[in-house]
């Protein structure tokens, strides 16, 4: 354990500052993604916020980036958008995508098969604020939110306001050039918010190239203190190409940016619509106050790949989504010491996928899982100090697989977990606290770990299968943590988890008769220590930040027992330090740090490790009336590092390589 080591050096850092954690007033600010309207001081979770301020000065491109100055979250990305990315809580390397929940506005992204969530879809220009809860969100949100939950907020407009139009210019090293259009304000009951954007980008690698298109619409219509209705609709289509994984016999032959020599690029077209409404009430009656809201959702996604090298094999898939979740929250003082908040609510999602592989043979699935679930968790707060939660999920999931060609063959499956949350804390000032929280999670299995597709593996055929052994994996997380602004200015936290998983799913290359998705069968234990500390200087004209944390995922007894996980790095850690020397011009210097992790799908850990690498990075912001400029220099010093590696065991193992220093200028003016 190194748990105390990792104490001293959070003391010693105390004169930093966390990046991701900049203005936070934990007794104001109201976590979204909490479910419950909480105020961060009030949670006994650890919680970070990034705030619209820290999006503007961070250098980063990318949300899997921008997440990535969080202690304890590894978000990767190794070229455009749908290469391979992951934002990682909790040390689930690959599976993070399955078991870290991402929503908009509180719409999940996660798709029900392998994909992950598209974070193609988030435009970080159209981002007010992005709320992290890490560990275990069973309780509130269900499936796949055993590591953790990420909300973002987008932008709104604001009640009587006149409306205010932004244009955006962006251009960066590869050819990129991004424009964008906001329209922005309110009436007194109705406010307004209308993005459109368009896109295309080189990136490092060859064909490497990105298209895409995308508008989003919110409005929110409040004509009483009462009753109101928020509404967004979007669409989003982009057009890109996946150069692959390169061997070390390619990299030596093309170079760093040349293409995978055996498959060539794959060719993909997405589109994604969605359709959200909530209508709400909020009203007292006697000392009680009542919040009651039905959000509702409709989603349709279309994926259409292509891979010329494996004589034009393609994939459609066509993924309706559909999500309906009433809730109510009910305060209620019980005494003049103690109050309660009540939360309960029913989430039912919906999921529809039709595949077609028109590979030889064709074969046609059509896949439905529909949740039924239901929830309550109260929160109770003594004398304003002491902070008690204890809450339930109960859980029911049906799916059914049909598959129509190659095989013909139609099945069920159904499956009823549950999940709890108890937590205490104790509040020492109004913006100081220590906890303690106990989580039971689940994590159902998705359609692709159930019933498995044909694919190949350098020229090897695997068919079509039903993995009819694989069960929900459930795990016992026990976190205890501080959050201290004691002293004006000086932001210290740290926190401590630890996690035990029964039957953890994962993608295992070595199981019989074919590399399959399984339980496994013993324990893996996920562990990290996390400490962040920051200061603001001279009315936060100078703010140093750092922090670090020490992670390891482990396989307890089974077939893997004494190994580690997979791509899940020992070591993260940020540092920097952030300028206002005048009130338009903003600049700031961040290193981020990756520790040694080993291959994805390397679970028998016999291959080389990815090293470790360090990164540098340069912002700066100017202000003239009502425009902006801004400049980014991002891996300053070009070190050479791989974002991701996979291992096929004999038939080779594929890096995807970092791009080295590249830039990103942009203009930004508001009418």
């Amino acid at each position: 354990m190194k748990f105390f080591s990792l104490m001293i050096i959070f003391l010693a850092l105390f004169l930093s500052r966390g990046l991701a954690q900049e203005a936070v007033d934990l007794g104001k600010i109201v976590v979204e993604a909490s479910r419950s309207n909480d105020v961060v001081s009030d949670m006994n979770k650890n919680v970070s916020i990034i705030s619209s301020g820290d999006i503007t000065i961070s250098p980063a491109k990318s949300l899997p980036e921008l997440l990535s100055a969080i202690p304890g979250v590894h978000g990767t990305i190794a070229g455009n958008i749908h290469d391979p990315s992951y934002t990682d809580i909790g040390g689930f390397g690959v599976t993070s995508t399955s078991n870290v929940l991402v929503m908009v506005d509180g719409r999940r992204l996660n798709e029900p098969d392998l994909s992950g969530p598209d974070l193609s879809l988030i435009d970080l220009n159209s981002v007010d604020h992005i709320e992290v809860i890490q560990g275990a969100g069973t309780v509130l949100y269900g499936d796949n939110a055993s590591g953790g939950v990420i909300n973002i907020v987008t932008k709104k407009g604001t009640e009587n306001t006149k409306p205010s139009v932004t244009l955006t210019s962006e251009v960066d090293s590869y050819k990129g050039n991004k424009d964008g259009i906001a329209l922005s304000g309110g009436l007194p009951q109705l406010t307004y918010q209308f993005n459109y954007d368009r896109q295309q980008n080189d990136n490092y690698r060859t064909f490497d190239n990105y298209w895409a298109n995308e508008y989003n619409t919110h409005l929110n219509y409040n004509p009483t203190d009462i009753f109101g209705v928020d509404f967004s609709q979007g669409y989003h289509l982009d057009r890109y190409r996946t150069p692959g994984g390169l061997t070390i016999d390619d990299i030596n032959l093309v170079g760093p940016t040349g293409l995978d020599q055996v498959s060539g690029p794959a060719i993909n077209t997405a589109s994604d619509s969605h359709f959200d409404v909530t209508p709400y009430m909020k009203f007292d009656a006697g000392t009680s106050h009542f919040d009651f809201s039905l959000f509702a959702s409709a989603r349709k996604r279309v994926t259409d790949s292509i891979w010329p090298g494996y004589d034009d094999e393609s994939l459609n898939y066509e993924t309706e989504s559909y999500e309906f979740q009433p809730k109510l929250i009910v305060s209620t003082p019980l005494t003049d010491r103690l109050d309660s908040k009540l939360t309960s609510g029913y989430d039912y999602i919906y999921n529809h996928e039709d595949r077609r592989s028109y590979a030889n043979p064709e074969d046609v699935y059509y896949i439905t899982e529909a949740s039924q679930n239901v929830y309550l968790l109260d929160e109770l707060t003594l004398d304003q100090k002491w902070l008690l939660n204890a809450g339930v999920r109960g859980a029911w999931a049906d799916y059914v697989f049909d598959q129509t060609q190659q095989a013909t063959a139609k099945l069920g499956r159904c499956d009823t977990t549950e999940g709890y949350d108890g937590g205490l804390g104790y509040k020492y000032n109004p913006d100081s606290k220590v906890f303690v929280d106990y989580s039971h999670s689940y994590r159902l299995p998705n359609i692709d770990e159930y019933f498995q597709s044909p694919y190949y593996v350098s020229g090897l055929e695997y068919p079509a299968q039903v993995n009819a052994g694989v069960t929900y994996q459930v795990g016992n997380q026990y976190q205890l943590g501080v959050k201290d602004q004691s002293f004006k200015g000086i932001h210290l936290g740290a926190t401590f988890t630890e996690v035990q998983y029964k039957n953890e799913i994962f993608y295992d290359p070595n199981a019989l008769p074919y590399p399959a998705n399984v339980n496994y069968d013993g324990r893996t234990r996920h562990y990290s220590e996390e400490a962040a500390a920051s200061v603001d200087l001279f009315n936060k004209k100078i703010e140093p930040f750092a922090n670090i944390t020490f992670q390891q995922s482990e396989f307890v007894k089974g077939k893997y027992s004494g190994n580690v996980l997979p791509y899940v790095p020992d070591h993260l850690a940020n540092a920097g330090i952030s300028f206002r020397p005048l009130d338009r011009l903003s600049m700031s210097f961040t290193t981020h740090f990756v520790g040694k992790e080993f291959l994805d799908a390397d679970q028998a850990n016999t291959q080389s490790k990815l090293k470790r690498y360090d990164t540098v990075d340069w912002n700066i912001k100017y202000g003239i009336k009502n425009i902006e400029l801004w400049f980014t220099l991002q891996n300053i010093f070009s070190a050479k590092y791989y974002i991701y590696g996979v291992t096929e065991g004999p038939y080779g193992n594929y890096y995807w390589p970092a791009p080295g220093r590249n830039a990103e200028a942009g203009i930004k003016v508001k009418f």
